[in-house]
């Protein structure tokens, strides 16, 4: 079993553990000078498998804002030795460790064999904290999650199933809009139902029926294939992110983005740049966000 401390998906927290953190966040966010001593000798691993400019900048600054000590590892998880050889040598170096794999199969069997709290960073299956971040972001404009209507616009991606899985602690709707061929999982879907969810989670193809009184309107890249001409691109482009789409959802609605932003692809400048747009004033939340996490990942 990982450590009860681990956070390997957002379905390892139960809603009094999300609100706890999100005012921790809040608390951080208020106080950024704020350096705990007590983790002055408690040492974080970072491992980034890949490109991570938002990511690691915000776990860089979190652990420095709880006083601990980084210490970035260049490790491809399962490459060099076997995990486990991996996970001991951790586990009697570190306190803690962040990990972001392309294979969320790979953090879970270091997360199992670690004696030490892992994080995910971002793995294929899920980005959970950039999500508890983005809600944050929402919580902070709109109060209680319980009744926000998000559609997520583009195809399955780890952001989209990281949101979803917000929808068993929080009665929120989330509503894919997307080509078809392009949807969230069933089995995903299924087993989310089967865990007491309070939300839901619908696949559309109608983009009035998708954005019509949704309060947040969340995009991702699109997949590569649909950045060049050619079939893929054409099937993608009636769900481009634009202003009048936004129309559709209304004034007070809120567009975010996972980043980074193809302009003209996924959404249009002119709608990236709307003041309904918070993508880049949420993305500042990050490094407090983090530092309730890591500061999690540390107690006890």
């Amino acid at each position: 079993m990982p450590h009860p401390r681990s956070l390997l998906s957002l379905l390892d927290l139960q809603r009094i553990d999300l609100e706890r953190l999100w005012l921790a966040s809040a608390g951080w966010k208020d106080q950024r000078s704020r350096r705990r001593s007590r983790f002055a000798d408690r040492r974080v691993a970072t491992i980034f498998d890949g490109p991570a400019f938002r990511t690691r900048l915000a776990f860089d600054s979190a652990i420095d804002a709880v006083g601990a000590h980084r210490v970035d590892l260049p490790v491809v998880l399962g490459e060099r030795e076997p995990i486990q050889d991996t996970a001991a040598i951790l586990s009697g170096a570190v306190d803690a460790v962040v990990v972001r794999s392309a294979s969320h199969a790979a953090l879970s069997a270091l997360a199992e064999a670690c004696e030490v709290p892992v994080v995910n960073a971002m793995s294929d299956a899920g980005h959970p904290v950039e999500v508890f971040s983005e809600a944050f972001s929402v919580l902070e404009r709109r109060g209680p999650l319980d009744d926000v209507v998000l559609t997520f616009v583009g195809e399955a991606t780890n952001m989209l199933r990281s949101w979803a899985e917000l929808t068993v602690p929080f009665a929120i709707e989330v509503r894919q809009l997307c080509p078809p061929g392009h949807s969230l999982e069933q089995d995903l879907r299924e087993d989310l139902a089967a865990r007491g969810q309070r939300g839901s989670v619908r696949v559309l193809h109608d983009v009035e029926e998708a954005v019509t009184g949704a309060h947040v309107v969340y995009t991702d890249a699109w997949p590569a294939a649909a950045r060049s001409v050619g079939r893929r691109r054409l099937s993608f482009e009636p769900y481009r992110v634009t202003t009048e789409m936004l129309d559709i959802a209304g004034p007070q609605a809120l567009l975010m983005h996972a980043m980074p932003v193809r302009r003209g692809d996924e959404v249009t400048a002119e709608a990236f740049a709307d003041p309904r747009s918070i993508t880049l004033a949420a993305k500042r939340n990050l490094s407090a966000t983090h530092a309730a996490i890591v500061e999690r990942a540390l107690e006890g």
